[in-house]
């Protein structure tokens, strides 16, 4: 600071950089994009290539795939030696397709979607309308009916970010209590399945679009656990499957608007045994944000690309309420997660 409690020189030539940065990012991302969609980690897996040879490889444009290799290796994702070959970094190792934890269909997702929708967020905060909507013409589920490629990636994502809170959930929330358990928006079952493994005297019902639990019931078999979970095929916004006493919903919510939730959150209750419990597995949208910094940015996500919101625990209080349900009780996860319980109020 000077003495008249300005920033120095310094400080704002060093914030500009910051800024500059971030300006940037879209440039970084297309480059990650590029790699992704051709492979170029598992192309270099093996041992150094130069663009000639990459190029024949992919009948790309040798010159243009010379330049952006270039540009991969001033990002760190690839390096190149003196004879000009270029070389995967342990960067790169994370856009292999078949790496567990992988980040290609993240970095394709966002070159073909994300990037998209987030070039539109002007219009979202013009008008309140969802900016991927406005740049593709259609919701994102709409756009992955028609890319299935694209749906794959984003539900191999899904499962990713599943597999890494589920411990912390399992271990946060007795689901021992339950005969049956139905994962309603369950995607490829890798909640539900944690919490079957943890507790053997506990049935499933994992509930999705019909598409997505086809692929899910190899997943389920594979687990060991057919012979104690359905599997069910449909609409949450027609009906959700009778027969369960605790109906979990993990990011489900958040992906949609208050009115399309209060659709979800009632279904979920006429199917809800009498004494059942339904439990919200979301983020909490903190008060300030450098409380929860990530949560605030996926907050922005939701409103570029699906059209949700995350909420904070009052918010999703009022919404279970205005759904005919009584939260009680909100439980931490060592997670991003929390549980939000919840049972039914009067009768049906």
């Amino acid at each position: 600071m000077t003495r008249d409690g300005g920033p120095r020189d310094a400080d704002l030539a060093a914030a500009r950089r910051v800024l500059v940065t971030a300006l940037n990012g879209h440039q970084n991302a297309a480059l990650l994009y590029v790699a992704a969609r051709l492979g170029l980690a598992d192309l270099l897996a093996d041992g150094p290539k130069d663009s000639a040879e990459l190029a024949r490889s992919l009948g790309a444009h040798g010159p243009s795939l010379h330049r952006i290799l270039r540009g991969l290796v001033a990002l760190g994702v690839l390096s190149q030696d003196r004879d000009g070959r270029f070389s995967s970094t342990p960067l790169a190792t994370w856009l292999e397709a078949d790496r567990p934890g992988s980040l290609r269909g993240l970095a394709v997702l966002t070159g073909e979607e994300y990037a998209g929708a987030w070039g539109h967020l002007l219009h979202s905060a013009m008008t309140g309308e969802t900016a991927f909507k406005h740049a593709f013409g259609m919701s994102q589920w709409e756009h992955r009916q028609l890319h299935p490629e694209l749906d794959e990636l984003f539900n191999t994502g899904l499962r990713q970010e599943t597999a890494q809170a589920v411990a912390a959930i399992v271990a946060a929330y007795d689901f021992s209590k339950f005969r049956t358990v139905a994962d309603v928006g369950g995607g490829q079952g890798v909640l539900l399945a944690a919490i079957l493994k943890a507790h053997p005297s506990v049935n499933g019902i994992l509930f999705d679009q019909p598409h997505v639990v086809a692929q899910a019931r190899s997943c389920i078999e594979a687990a060991g656990l057919a012979a104690r979970c359905a599997t069910v095929g449909g609409d949450f916004f027609d009906q959700v499957p009778d027969g369960a006493d605790a109906h979990v919903l993990k990011s489900v919510i958040h992906d949609w608007d208050d009115d399309r939730s209060l659709d979800i959150l009632r279904n979920c209750r006429t199917a809800l045994a009498e004494r059942g419990r339904l439990l919200l597995v979301e983020r909490l949208l903190p008060a300030r944000v450098e409380q929860d910094p990530g949560t605030v940015l996926v907050d922005v996500r939701m409103l570029a690309v699906t059209g949700g919101r995350e909420r904070t625990e009052a918010e999703y209080r009022a919404l279970l309420s205005a759904a005919g349900l009584i939260p009680t009780s909100v439980i931490p996860t060592r997670s991003p997660f929390c549980v939000i319980e919840s049972v039914r109020a009067g009768g049906r």
